[in-house]
C-alpha cells in the first residue's frame, strides 16, 4: 500500500470513529426504564413491532407493513435476533423483564443508525478527496459528522438515517464518474461503478422509497462525461436498483395488495398534511430550508450551496449531478404538506460537500498572488466557514446533553409524585402517548398497541390504575366519542393539576396567531380555547419544564418538549425546591405571552 492510499485509510478510519463516538453519546436517551415500558420515540415501538413479523430462517420478509421499504426492518430483525443469542433477551417472565428486553432491541436499532451515520460522514469524505483535498474534505466531513438534526437522528431506531446513508454511497459511486476519477477508469470499471450506484439507489429506496432520485445524479453525470459505453451503464444502473429493491423488499411481488395499500396511504399521507401538525405553516419549499438551517446550521447551508452553485459555475460534472439531485428532490419535499426535519437528511451530506469543496477554494484563494481581493475573498469565506462549524458543534452538544440528561416526562413525573397527595389526580387533556409525563409504566404506550376493537378501554385501565397521583382523562359513556381538551375535565372531574406538552398545545398557538387559521380545524380551535378559558381561571401555573426544546422542528422536540403543569387554585400542595417555575405558560389566544 502505497503511502497516499495507507493516508486515506487512517483519515477515513479517524473520521469514521469520530463520527460513531459522537453518535453513541447519548444513545440511550428515551429507552424503558423503572418509570416507562416503552420508548419515547413514537415510532420506535411501530417499527420494532412490524420487524418481528419477518422471519428471515423462513425466507419470510413480509411484515405487512409498506409505509418504507422493508430493508431496515429486515437488518433491525437478524440485529434484534443476534442480541437475543447474546443475552439482550428477558431475564425472567415479567412484564417488566420483557418491556426492558425490547428497550435492548430498540439500542441495537439505534445502533444500526448510528453506524449508518458515521458511515455517511466517511463516504462525504470520499466524495470530496479527490476534489476538495485533505483540507476540504476534513471540513466537509466535520460539518457531516455534526450537523445536529442528524447527530440526533442518528440515536433513534428508524429508517432514516440508514436511507441516507445508502443514498450517499450511490451518489459516491455516481460522481466516480466525473472528473478527476472518470479520466483514470477503464469501461469495464465504468459499467461497474454505474452498477454500483444502482445497486445502492435500490438499497436506499427498500429502505424509504425516495432513494431512487440518487439515479438523477448519476444519469447527469454520464450524460455530461460521455462515453461510448455511457447509456450502457446507466440502463444496467436502473435495473440494478429496480433488482437490489426487489430484494430487499419483496412484499412488491409477493405481498402486492397490502404493498399497495401502504404506498398509497404514503403518498396520500405527505400530500393532504399530518392532522394539526402542519396546519397553517408556510409552503414546504420554505420551512425545509428553516429545516435546513437547524438540521445542518446557517452557515454552513449557505455556504455550502454557493460551493454547489460555484463549482457548477466552473463546470464541474460532479456538481451538476449533485445540483440536479438536490433540486429534483427538494421539488419532490417541498410541494408535500408533511414537513418533518428528517426529510432533508439527503440534502444534508450534498451540502456538507459543497461547504467542504468551498472551503478548499477559499484556502486556494488565501494564497493566490497578486490578487488581494481574492486573498479578502477566501479569508472571509474561510472565518464564516470556522464559524458555521462551531456553531454546528455548538447546537449538536447542546442537544446530546439534553439526550444525556434526564427527560423532562420522567423529572415531571418524579417531581409530581413527589409532592401530590395520597388522593390527588393529574389530568390530561388527549389520551396519553410519548409525550405525557411518566407517571405509570405504560403511559407512552400508544395507539399501535393494540390495532383491535378495545384498544383505548386496554390503555384506560393501564390509566386508571395509576395512584399518588391518580391520572384521569375526560371519557364519555361511549369512548369512541371522547374528544380532545374537553373542558368538562375540569368542570366536572376537577383533577388537582393539569398537564400537557408542547406537542399538545404548540400547534393551537401557532393557529390563534393566524389572522385567518384553516377553516377544518375551527370546531378544534374552539374547543381548546373554551378549555384554555376555563383552565386560566380555576387554574394557576406551577411548574414548566424543557421550554428550550419547545421551538424545535416536531421530530426534533422528540428529545425535549415542553411540559407544562396547572394545579388547581383550591388546592394547596407545596411545589418542590426552587426548580419549580411558571415562565413560559401557553394561554387561550388572547393571553398567549
Amino acid at each position: 500500500m502505497d503511502s497516499t492510499r495507507h493516508r486515506t485509510l487512517l483519515l477515513g478510519l479517524g473520521v469514521f470513529a469520530i463520527a460513531l463516538v459522537v453518535r453513541l453519546i447519548g444513545i440511550g436517551w428515551g429507552l424503558p426504564n423503572d418509570q416507562r415500558n416503552h420508548s419515547l420515540h413514537p415510532d420506535e415501538p411501530v417499527v420494532f413491532l412490524y420487524s418481528q413479523r419477518i422471519e428471515p430462517a423462513k425466507f419470510d420478509f413480509t411484515p405487512g407493513f409498506y409505509n418504507y421499504g422493508t430493508l431496515y426492518l429486515t437488518i433491525l430483525r437478524v440485529s434484534s435476533d443476534m442480541a437475543d443469542a447474546y443475552g439482550a433477551g428477558p431475564k425472567d417472565n415479567s412484564e417488566d423483564a420483557l418491556w426492558q428486553a425490547v428497550g435492548r432491541y430498540h439500542l441495537v436499532g439505534r445502533v444500526i443508525s448510528a453506524v449508518a451515520g458515521a458511515a455517511t460522514v466517511l463516504f462525504v469524505l470520499l466524495i470530496l478527496l479527490p476534489r476538495a483535498g485533505t483540507f476540504g474534505s476534513v471540513f466537509g466531513a466535520a460539518a457531516m459528522a455534526l450537523a445536529p438534526g442528524h447527530v440526533v437522528h442518528s440515536r433513534f431506531q428508524t429508517v432514516d438515517v440508514l436511507a441516507t446513508m445508502f443514498l450517499v454511497v450511490s451518489l459516491f459511486f455516481a460522481l466516480r464518474l466525473s472528473k478527476p476519477d472518470v479520466e483514470r477508469i477503464p469501461d469495464s470499471a465504468y459499467t461497474k461503478f454505474a452498477v454500483w450506484c444502482g445497486v445502492f439507489a435500490g438499497l436506499s429506496t427498500g429502505t424509504k422509497y425516495t432513494g431512487i432520485i440518487a439515479l438523477v445524479a448519476l444519469a447527469v453525470v454520464v450524460l455530461i462525461e460521455k462515453r461510448s459505453v455511457s447509456v450502457r451503464a446507466l440502463a444496467l444502473a436502473v435495473l440494478a436498483a429496480i433488482v437490489a429493491f426487489l430484494i430487499v423488499t419483496p412484499g412488491v411481488i409477493t405481498d402486492t395488495s397490502s404493498f399497495l395499500r401502504d404506498f398509497k396511504y404514503e403518498m396520500t399521507h405527505t400530500s393532504t398534511g399530518h392532522g394539526l401538525v402542519f396546519a397553517g405553516t408556510a409552503s414546504g419549499y420554505f420551512v425545509h430550508i428553516q429545516n435546513l438551517f437547524v438540521a445542518l446550521g446557517v452557515l454552513v447551508t449557505v455556504i455550502g450551496a454557493l460551493g454547489l452553485l460555484r463549482a457548477s459555475y466552473r463546470k464541474h460534472a460532479w456538481a451538476f449531478g449533485l445540483v440536479a439531485f438536490a433540486i429534483v428532490y427538494y421539488a419532490l419535499i417541498g410541494r408535500a404538506e408533511v414537513k418533518f426535519m428528517r426529510y432533508v437528511f439527503p440534502l444534508v451530506p450534498v451540502l456538507a460537500v459543497g461547504f467542504g469543496w468551498m472551503m478548499s477554494r477559499a484556502a486556494l484563494a488565501v494564497r493566490a498572488e497578486g490578487k488581494r481581493w481574492l486573498t479578502v475573498a477566501g479569508v472571509l469565506i474561510g472565518l464564516f466557514g470556522v464559524l458555521g462549524i462551531a456553531s454546528t458543534a455548538s447546537f449538536a452538544t447542546t442537544y446530546t446533553s439534553w439526550m444525556s440528561d434526564p427527560d423532562p416526562r420522567d423529572t415531571l413525573a418524579k417531581e409530581l409524585k413527589s409532592v401530590a397527595d395520597y388522593d390527588a389526580t393529574v389530568g390530561l387533556v388527549q389520551d396519553p402517548w410519548f409525550y405525557s409525563p411518566s407517571l405509570y409504566k405504560n403511559v407512552a404506550a400508544g395507539p399501535w398497541i393494540e390495532p383491535t376493537p378495545g384498544a383505548f378501554e386496554k390503555r384506560k385501565d393501564w390509566m386508571d390504575a395509576a395512584i399518588r397521583p391518580g391520572v384521569v382523562r375526560y371519557v364519555p359513556r361511549e369512548p369512541e366519542v371522547r374528544i380532545d381538551w374537553d373542558k368538562r375535565l375540569l368542570t366536572e372531574l376537577k383533577p388537582d393539576y393539569v398537564v400537557y406538552s408542547s406537542f399538545e398545545i404548540g400547534d393551537f398557538v401557532r393557529l390563534w396567531e393566524l389572522p385567518s387559521p384553516p377553516s377544518e380545524f375551527k370546531i378544534q380551535l374552539g374547543r381548546a380555547e373554551e378549555f384554555m378559558d376555563t383552565l386560566w381561571t380555576e387554574y394557576e401555573g406551577w411548574k414548566v419544564l424543557g421550554a428550550e426544546g419547545a421551538s424545535l422542528p416536531h421530530d426534533l422536540m422528540y428529545i425535549r418538549p415542553k411540559i407544562e403543569v396547572w394545579k388547581r387554585k383550591t388546592s394547596s400542595p407545596t411545589p418542590s425546591t426552587g426548580t419549580s417555575t411558571t415562565s413560559g405558560l401557553s394561554g387561550a389566544p388572547a393571553r398567549t405571552p
